[in-house]
């Protein structure tokens, strides 16, 4: 038995790269989907959310019916 996992742990299943190359490529890969959720979130900030456009029209027509009675 300790025989076999001598031999599953000094397997090489990892493509001839060494655990330091392989974290260096998980963390190049974790920036750049890190980038990629950066710049999603700047997409969906910068649009007008369902929510937002109805306070504004709910504000702009209290105001015209404020405007409105005045006169």
């Amino acid at each position: 038995m300790w025989v076999w996992r001598r031999e599953i742990m000094t397997s090489n299943n990892n493509n001839g790269l060494t655990q330091k190359e392989m974290m260096v490529l998980m963390m190049d890969g974790q920036e750049k989907i890190n980038d990629r959720i950066d710049l999603l979130h700047e997409k969906v900030n910068q649009k007008m959310s369902r929510q937002e456009l109805s306070g504004w029209m709910v504000a702009v027509s209290a105001f015209v019916v404020i405007i409105n009675q005045l006169m």
